[in-house]
This record gives structure tokens, C-alpha cells and sequence, in this order.
């Protein structure tokens, strides 16, 4: 074998190697399993499962645009005197706008004691104009957490943890169920540890404590039974106020005949000063129908009485009118006026107000 022949050989295999080592250097990757987003169908429309978790969640909520209107007596400042005291002047009426997003998170799962849920909602507001007594000041922005509590769903009953509107609000409905003005019906918001029991036939009862926000350990005490059946509902509810020692109780009824929906409430109120008085009153009642014309479109009214028992005024009614109408899915139009007068030493007090609200849901 001469020089030229060996060193044709080595180069031949040095090729060769080097191929080899190139060849084994290639590694196509295998693609990874792609994992889409599951529907949920467990716990109704909307909600979807977590990648990777058995947890089910469901986005949504609401954007709110009303406009208010009010024919009230305020005072306005214009300026400040020689003195520096300020100087106002009396406005007949007041014209204001309001914005709301709000945004529901709802996540659950089946666990060995039952369904576990927590349920947020965070709210973004913004008005045009505050009215605060007899003065008014200018709007603002407000962000906070109007509901935030976990649940333990079982069979017979729910416990709730958490920040939410209370029993006492929410068990037995939210007044005259279809517009801005609602009715004075003993409305809540706060911390509350509580057991709902649902049993058979439509009937369910509650117990709760409930956080009177002193700072101290004096938690208000609220209970109530209801019984619903195709025809409608009907429960009452009691409630004690720890902080000032006086107790409130309501009884409500709800019915349904074909297109027409009315509903009345019935409150007392132990003493003046606590959570559970209405209006100032000792005695109230609210009763409302609503009559359904079609799909779409709904016409309702509302009437409530307040006594004069704890107030330095007389009897005071109201009176509160409006329409409910959906004209597309999502969309929501709520046009409604109310009249409020109030008997006093010096005559006859009266206030109109108007509100619009538009609600788009998600």
C-alpha cells in the first residue's frame, strides 16, 4: 500500500464518522399532546374546566349605564364670603350618571364532603354626582369586593363562608324583583357564616351569624323558613342586632298567576337604630306585580308604606312604576319613576325621581 492509497482511506472514513456523529445529532422531537378546554356541563351553562384539573369555572358578569334624575331640594356651593364660610345656593333638582362593570368568578368541584364552590364578584363604579343628605358632592370612581365566600354544597344544605349579601337580604327576595328602586326591604352586605337547609317538598330553612362591623366580637343572629311551590312562595325571616339590642322580622309571599307575578312584604322593626328597621319605621309594607305582555317585555309597579312610629316626620308612601324590557339576548332596559311623599309638620313632602339602566350581561 503506497502513501496515496493510505491517505485516501483515512479521509474516506474520517467522512464517514463525521457523518455518523451528524446523523446521530438529529432528533426530532416528538409533538406534545395538546390539551383543549373541556365544557363543563355539571353545574350548568358557561362553565368550563381548568386545563389540567378537575375544577370547573365560570366567567361573567355585567356592564351598567344609568342615568338618575331627582326633583329634591340640594344644596350647592357656589363660593366662600368674606369670611371664608362657604355660600350655597338651592338647586331644584339633581341630574347624575352612573357606570358599573362587574365581573363573577364561580369555580367548583366535587370533593368527598360535597360540591366546594367560591364565588367573587368584583364591582368598578363610577358616578357623575353623590348625594349625600342634603348636599351633594362630585363623583368618583370606587372599586371593591361586593361578594367573596366559599360554599360546601351537600345534599340537604349549603354552608356559606365568606363576604355576601345576607340572609336576611337575600332568603326571601330582593323587594319588588325589576328595577333600579327596589324598595326598602332590609338590605345587608357583610361577613356571615351560615347553614341553609333544603329539604323536601320545597321547603328550606336558614341560620346565620352575620358581622355587624364595630370591630368587636357582635355578630348579629338571623333565621328564616320558606316554602316554594309552582304556585309561588312564602317564608318568613327574623333577625337580632346584638349592637343596639333590638330585633327585626319580616314575612313575604310570592305568586304566580299566568303572565302576572306580585309578591308582598310585611316588616317590623323592634326599636329604632338597627339593622333590621326599615325605613325608620316600626311597621312597613311593600307589595308589587309585574305582568309579563310577552317575551320580552315586562310592565311592573310597587307600592310601600312606612309608619311614623321612630320618625319625626308622619306616614310615608311610595309609589314606583317602570318597564322591563329584553329586547335582544344580553341586553337588558329598565326605565322606572317613583313618587315618595311624606307627611310632616309643615305639610306635604314630595320627591320624584327617575332612573334609566341599562344593562348589558355576559
Amino acid at each position: 500500500m503506497n502513501i496515496k492509497s493510505l491517505l485516501l482511506g483515512s479521509a474516506v472514513a474520517a467522512v464517514a464518522a463525521t457523518g455518523a456523529r451528524a446523523a446521530d445529532a438529529i432528533v426530532i422531537a416528538e409533538p406534545e399532546p395538546m390539551e383543549y378546554v373541556r365544557i363543563c356541563d355539571v353545574y350548568g351553562a358557561g362553565f368550563f374546566y381548568i386545563p389540567g384539573t378537575e375544577t370547573c369555572l365560570r366567567i361573567g358578569g355585567y356592564m351598567r349605564y344609568q342615568m338618575n334624575y331627582s326633583d329634591a331640594d340640594w344644596l350647592r356651593q357656589v363660593g366662600v364670603d368674606a369670611a371664608g364660610d362657604p355660600v350655597y345656593e338651592i338647586e331644584d333638582y339633581r341630574f347624575s350618571k352612573f357606570a358599573r362593570f362587574q365581573l363573577n368568578v364561580d369555580a367548583r368541584n366535587e370533593t368527598e364532603w360535597g360540591t366546594l364552590r367560591s364565588y367573587a364578584e368584583a364591582r368598578f363604579d363610577w358616578s357623575s354626582y353623590n348625594w349625600v343628605g342634603a348636599f351633594g358632592v362630585g363623583g368618583g370612581n370606587n372599586v371593591y369586593l361586593n361578594q367573596g365566600f366559599i360554599e360546601l354544597q351537600q345534599a340537604n344544605g349549603t354552608i356559606r363562608l365568606g363576604k355576601s349579601d345576607t340572609p336576611y337580604a337575600r332568603f326571601l327576595g330582593y323587594g319588588s324583583p325589576f328595577g333600579p328602586f327596589d324598595g326598602s326591604y332590609g338590605f345587608n352586605n357583610g361577613g356571615e357564616l351560615s347553614y341553609q337547609y333544603n329539604g323536601a317538598n320545597g321547603f328550606s330553612a336558614i341560620l346565620a351569624v352575620v358581622e355587624t362591623n364595630t370591630g368587636l366580637f357582635e355578630p348579629a343572629v338571623e333565621g328564616g323558613v320558606k316554602l316554594t311551590q309552582g304556585w309561588g312562595d312564602i317564608g318568613a325571616m327574623v333577625g337580632y342586632d346584638t349592637v343596639v339590642e333590638e330585633w327585626g322580622a319580616k314575612l313575604v309571599g310570592n305568586a304566580k298567576f299566568g303572565m302576572v307575578d306580585v309578591g308582598a312584604h310585611l316588616f317590623y322593626a323592634s326599636g329604632p337604630g338597627s339593622i333590621y328597621t326599615i325605613g325608620g319605621s316600626e311597621f312597613s309594607v311593600l307589595a308589587y306585580a309585574k305582568a309579563n305582555v310577552s317575551q320580552t317585555l315586562a310592565i311592573a309597579a310597587a307600592v310601600q308604606y312606612f309608619d311614623d312610629e321612630y320618625l319625626a316626620s308622619n306616614d310615608t308612601w311610595q309609589v314606583t312604576g317602570g318597564l322591563d324590557w329584553r329586547p335582544v339576548s344580553g341586553l337588558r332596559i329598565r326605565p322606572e319613576i317613583q313618587y315618595t311623599t311624606t307627611d310632616t309638620i309643615v305639610g306635604d313632602v314630595d320627591n320624584w325621581r327617575a332612573a334609566i339602566r341599562f344593562d348589558r350581561t355576559f
